[in-house]
């Protein structure tokens, strides 16, 4: 069975030679070649695979991207080790192809249209992350070189060009390119993968291997055109091998026909399902492939509409990625399972080692840990819910997942009490019985109440009077002078036991009206630090639920924090979390790493989210209230609400709890599960 090609060009069934050249390189891996021979690249780029995408008036084919993933796609239906051994060439012919007309460009269409293979790679194994290199492209030596290691550099052994990402001696990156026979390179054949391993995956060192002026490009031609492309490219891979798995499939049935007269029931409907998987794929991929197409012509074009169209296109990459890999998984998988239903075991064995089933669901299992499918879920996730058209560094993705959540929100009101008026309150009950009733069919607030240094009150104290009086709204304490609250055990140790009386209904307001919001104390900082550490050390959920339970909690989960710095305290507090785990805590005044220590900061009597522009939407607002008389007609302007049912501030703001770094010193209270140590 022959697959419908999807564009017109046919370039694997057309081309003179090429589908000779296709089953010879099929039966090489059958056969397990270690290394593809050179030949099988040189011949596929004499045959214009390499040049498919550049347009016919500059020496190329002048296939659109259709006809590139037909032409991959049979490729790696041949051999999958040789397809993505291409993958890098196809991304930097795409990226020449999409750049803008000038010198660079022609020289690169130039050298492809000519033949030319590209290698290369970016990744790096030594911890640097997304668009962070090692690699040095320096000119201390008068002329530019190369220095560095690349982890990955699928194909490169058979190029002629490379090209990798460094950065420059201004901190610039760039991309830089050498011939693959330039002084300095080395390529390694350390790939040690269980699939894909003649793909030439292995290490490239580079030791100050000189590169033509003419050959570094800015890293910012690294654009639009090619995003998504990198995944592409290996679908057409998966694709390929699922293509291969349904000719291995049909292939084993001939053999079992011949051998039995017929195969079994069983054995026909593995292949139906093989076939419907396979097909599925690649219809998936035809799909992508086309809306691919849409954005390259808008891109090419110059449209409006172009980056949006890319970024449909992207995101429709990353949907079929979770269906074509699990679709090729599981075809491999029924075509391992498909000699096992012939009585005979030997002949079983026989077969699978005879066609080397294994190889595929090797590979395809391979090739699905690349840009695994988890995190390109997530990014569906991020683009459809919240907006985010790009893979974003974590501390953005952080900010636009929190503001888009943010702009979701009914802002909160926050009434601020002052000490006089929280004082009668408290202590006159038909005061406090007129105003819970102004606010029981309201819409719920939140009650700041502020402790003012030196004065005898203790907001804590008057909150539990308040709370069962208005069971669903909020309550702060409000402090405007750290260095007044005490120890930060101490603090902790009333801010939690507010919290297991509000069941999590509660908030930490630093608000220092003496400070300008940009100054940092490392002092005030190390007390948040503790006192965060602490409120967090008896998780709640290690409680145990049943009454019934042989230990009142489980041990393991309990810590000491092993604070230094200004306030050394060892923990872990005596009071478990409430259900949000954490009070929610907003300033006035910023911390370094912000994020670390903050939940929301006020701006002009505003809460916002710590990395919110001015325009930023506020989830609260606060307003100072003074007199009785102005809080209940304050209660009277508020909306209607029915009976509503108390959940903690984290959950009313949408605020996640925040991830604080565990400190140097931290370890478990307990030194086993559920006994106590001697001491």
């Amino acid at each position: 069975m022959t697959s419908r090609p999807f564009g017109s060009l046919d370039w694997a069934r057309r081309t003179p030679g090429i589908p000779d050249l296709l089953d010879q390189i099929r039966q090489a891996s059958i056969a397990d070649v270690p290394e593809l021979p050179k030949s099988y690249f040189t011949r596929l780029a004499a045959a214009g695979f390499g040049r498919i995408r550049v347009p016919v008036a500059e020496g190329g084919l002048g296939g659109d991207v259709l006809d590139l993933l037909d032409a991959f796609v049979a490729i790696a239906a041949a051999d999958s080790n040789l397809a993505q051994s291409w993958r890098t060439h196809v991304l930097a012919t795409e990226r020449h192809v999409k750049s803008p007309a000038g010198a660079l460009r022609d020289r690169w269409i130039s050298r492809v249209a000519a033949g030319a293979i590209i290698g290369g790679g970016w990744t790096e194994a030594d911890g640097s992350g997304p668009n962070v290199f090692t690699t040095r492209l320096s000119t201390e030596s008068g002329s530019p070189t190369l220095t560095g290691r690349k982890f990955y550099s699928t194909g490169s052994r058979y190029a002629d060009w490379l090209e990798y990402s460094a950065v420059d001696d201004d901190g610039e990156l760039v991309i830089a390119a050498l011939r693959t026979d330039a002084p300095g390179v080395t390529l390694l054949d350390d790939w040690t993968g269980f699939g894909q391993r003649a793909t030439a995956s292995g290490t490239t060192v580079l030791d100050n291997a000189p590169v033509d002026s003419d050959d570094i490009a800015p890293f910012d031609t690294q654009h639009l055109g090619t995003a998504g492309w990198q995944q592409l490219m290996l679908l057409g891979v998966l694709v390929g091998i699922g293509e291969a798995t349904r000719a291995a499939a049909e292939e084993l049935v001939s053999l079992i026909d011949r051998a039995h007269g017929g195969s079994p029931i069983l054995v026909l409907e593995g292949y139906g399902r093989i076939s419907a998987l396979v097909a599925s794929a690649r219809a998936s991929l035809g799909e992508i492939g086309r809306l691919t197409e849409i954005a390259h012509q808008a891109i090419i074009a110059g449209s409006a509409d172009a980056e949006e169209l890319a970024d449909d296109a992207v995101n429709a990459v990353f949907q079929a990625q979770a269906v074509i890999v699990e679709q090729v998984i599981e075809a491999a998988d029924r075509l391992m399972a498909l000699p096992a239903q012939l009585d005979d075991v030997a002949e079983t064995q026989e077969l699978r080692s005879a066609l080397r089933l294994d190889r595929f669901w090797r590979n395809a299992q391979t090739l699905s840990t690349h840009n695994p499918v988890l995190h390109r879920l997530r990014a569906i996730a991020d683009r459809e819910i919240y907006a985010i058209d790009r893979i974003a560094e974590p501390d953005e993705r952080e900010v636009a997942v929190a503001q888009a959540i943010a702009e979701g929100i009914r802002p909160l009101t926050v009434v601020r009490l002052d000490a006089a008026l929280t004082a009668r309150l408290t202590a006159d009950r038909a005061e406090l019985d007129r105003v819970s009733a102004a606010f029981r069919d309201r819409e719920p607030v939140l009650f700041q109440l502020d402790e003012r240094p030196g004065a005898r009150f203790d907001a804590a104290v008057a909150i539990a009077t308040l709370l069962h009086r208005l069971p669903t709204a909020w309550f702060a304490i409000g402090t405007s002078d750290l260095a007044d609250t005490g120890h930060p055990y101490n603090l902790a140790r009333r801010i939690a036991s507010l919290e297991q009386l509000s069941n999590g209904r509660t908030a930490w307001v630093l608000d220092d009206a003496s400070e300008d919001g940009s100054t940092e104390d490392e002092n005030h900082r190390d007390r948040i630090r503790v006192v965060q550490q602490l409120l967090r050390s008896w998780p709640q959920e290690s409680i145990a639920a049943d009454a019934d339970a042989a230990h009142f909690a489980q041990t393991e989960s309990i810590r000491r924090i092993g604070a230094d710095g200004a306030y050394p305290t060892a923990g872990p507090l005596n009071v478990p979390s409430s259900p949000q785990h954490l009070p929610v805590f907003v300033s006035s005044r910023r911390f370094g790493d912000v994020h670390r220590y903050v939940d929301l900061l006020v701006r002009d009597d505003a809460w916002v989210l710590p990395y919110a522009d001015a325009a930023g939407h506020a989830l609260a607002h606060a307003q100072q209230v003074s007199e009785v008389d102005a809080l209940l007609r304050l209660a009277g302007g508020l909306p209607q609400a029915d009976a509503a049912t108390p959940q903690t501030l984290r959950d009313r703001l949408r605020l996640p709890a925040p991830a604080l770094y565990e400190l140097p010193g931290a370890s478990a209270r307990f030194a086993r599960g559920g006994e106590t140590e001697a001491s």
